[in-house]
């Protein structure tokens, strides 16, 4: 007689809505964990360009400021900017995912290398 008392008090239970718990672990969804986009600023000065900024990932902005006395260029090899900065000139660009290598068109010796995630 219990065998059949078990499965109609699991009908039951399911035709009013009674359901085992829900725990945390059996909800919990993966977070986005989305980059928040920053901005970071390289500096030309004295015929070099400043620090290259470690972390940059794709979409973060960067800031060029030529504080030297000569027009510059940050030029990407791969075509991806081509900036021209007169002296005390600031232009912007958007950080795209890779390596790029550049250099100033006016000054060949002068290069850098962006690494975005």
């Amino acid at each position: 007689m219990y065998r059949l008392m078990i499965p109609i008090i699991g009908g039951l239970l399911a035709v009013v809505g009674v359901s085992p718990p829900i725990t945390a672990a059996t909800t919990a969804k993966p977070q986005a964990t989305a980059h928040p986009h920053r901005e970071y600023v390289i500096v030309i000065d004295k015929m070099q360009y400043g620090p290259m900024p470690a972390g940059l990932h794709a979409g973060d902005r960067i800031e060029w400021i030529n504080h030297d006395i000569f027009e510059h260029s940050a030029t990407a090899r791969d075509g991806r900017f081509d900036i021209d900065l007169k002296p005390g000139v600031t232009a912007h660009t958007t950080a795209m995912a890779g390596t790029t290598a550049f250099f100033c068109k006016f000054h060949p010796g002068m290069t850098g290398t962006l690494v975005v995630k």
